[in-house]
C-alpha cells in the first residue's frame, strides 16, 4: 500500500514525507468518540544517514492515500529513547477542538443544524457538509463541551425523527455531521477472523406512552422479545400535540438484541466508523447489513490489515449535556 505521511512544520513554512521512517502506524476511530486517532511508531537512524524530523508542537501530521487527505491533526506527544532509534507519535485530529473546548450556550427552539452552524463560527472551525434535521430543539449548556453539546442536540432531533448522525471530521480537517447510512455500499467478502457476541443486558422490550398527567395514550412492544424475556419497560411523557411513536420504536430499537462482531480483514481507507456494510464471510457463515461502531487500521512490515467493531442495529447517540430549558 502507498501512503504519504507528511510533517507540516510550525506555521506550515515547510512540509516533509516521513513515510519511509514509519515502522507502525495505526489509525482509528470509534462511535464514542469524536476525534480520530494516529499512532505512529519511526525509526530514525542515528548514523546520520537521515535527518531527522522536526517533530516540534505546533507541528501537523497528514495522512494521504490515493492523492487524498484521509486525516490530519497536530502532533500531540512526542517520545524518543537515548538507547535507540524509535520515536513515538501520537495525534489527534481536529475533532479534539470540539472536546478540548467547552461552551456557554442557551439554544431556545433551534435547529441542531443551526447550533452547529453558531458554535463552528464561534471557535473558528471550518465545516463540510452539516446535517439538517428540520428539528427545533431547545437546552441550556452551562460550560459545556462543544462535542457533547452537538451530540445532545442531534439526539434529541434524532428521538423525533427515528433518524441516525454521526460527528466527525473530515480528511482535511472540516467539520462533517452526516446522516448514519441506512444501506451499503461496502462488501466485506474476505475476513482472517470474526467474533461473534450477542447482549441483551441493557434489554428493554416495552414503552408506555403517557401524558404529562400521567393519563396512559399506548403501548408500544417488542412481542417475540418479551414473549422470550419477559417485560422490561420504558416509560415516555408525550408532550401536548405530538405523537411520541416515533420516539418509542427508536427506544424500542436501540435498546433490544445486541449484536457485535469483531472483524479482521485487509485494509480499506473506506471501512471508517459509521458507515455501512455488507459482510459475506463464508467461514463464519455470519452476513449481512451492518453498521461500523469503531475501526483501527494498521501498516506494519509493509502490509496493510483493519480491525472493525460490527453493530448490526443502526443506535441512537444517548449522550445528553446540559440542561432543560425552565
Amino acid at each position: 500500500m502507498k501512503y504519504e505521511l507528511l510533517l507540516t512544520s510550525p506555521g506550515g513554512n515547510s512540509t516533509r514525507d516521513i513515510a519511509q521512517l514509519v515502522q507502525t502506524m495505526s489509525w482509528s476511530g470509534s462511535v464514542d468518540q469524536v476525534a480520530r486517532e494516529l499512532s505512529v511508531t519511526l525509526a530514525v537512524p542515528r548514523d546520520g544517514s537521515v535527518t531527522p524530523p522536526p517533530l516540534e508542537e505546533g507541528a501537523v501530521l497528514t495522512l494521504r492515500w490515493e492523492g487524498a487527505a484521509r486525516y490530519t491533526g497536530p502532533l500531540l506527544s512526542a517520545t524518543t529513547g537515548s538507547q535507540d532509534s524509535l520515536v513515538d507519535l501520537s495525534s489527534l485530529d481536529r475533532g479534539r477542538f470540539l472536546v478540548g473546548n467547552e461552551g456557554w450556550y442557551k439554544f431556545t427552539s433551534v435547529t441542531p443544524e443551526s447550533a452547529a452552524a453558531t458554535l463552528a463560527r464561534d471557535y473558528g472551525i471550518p465545516t463540510a457538509g452539516i446535517a439538517k434535521t428540520g428539528v427545533s430543539v431547545g437546552r441550556k449548556f452551562p460550560g459545556v463541551a462543544l462535542d457533547k453539546i452537538l451530540k445532545t442536540l442531534y439526539a434529541l432531533a434524532g428521538e423525533r425523527t427515528g433518524k441516525r448522525y454521526l460527528i466527525r471530521f473530515t480528511g482535511d480537517g472540516r467539520l462533517e455531521i452526516v446522516k448514519r447510512p441506512t444501506s451499503a455500499s461496502l462488501t466485506i467478502a474476505s475476513t482472517m477472523s470474526v467474533t461473534n457476541t450477542w447482549d441483551i443486558t441493557n434489554l428493554q422490550n416495552s414503552v408506555v406512552i403517557r401524558t404529562e398527567s400521567g393519563a396512559l395514550v399506548r403501548r408500544v412492544d417488542d412481542a417475540p422479545s418479551v414473549a422470550l424475556n419477559g417485560r422490561l419497560e420504558h416509560v415516555i411523557t408525550q408532550r401536548d400535540g405530538e405523537d411520541a411513536g416515533a420516539e418509542g420504536k427508536a427506544w424500542l430499537e436501540d435498546h433490544g438484541l445486541t449484536q457485535k462482531l469483531t472483524v479482521e480483514t485487509l485494509g480499506d481507507p473506506r471501512l471508517i466508523t459509521g458507515e455501512a456494510v455488507i459482510l459475506r464471510d463464508t467461514g463464519s457463515g455470519v452476513s449481512g447489513l451492518f453498521w461500523i461502531d469503531a475501526d483501527t487500521h494498521t501498516w506494519k512490515n509493509g502490509q496493510y490489515f483493519c480491525k472493525l467493531t460490527l453493530n448490526f442495529r443502526n443506535l441512537l447517540d444517548e449522550t445528553s449535556a446540559g440542561s432543560e430549558i425552565k
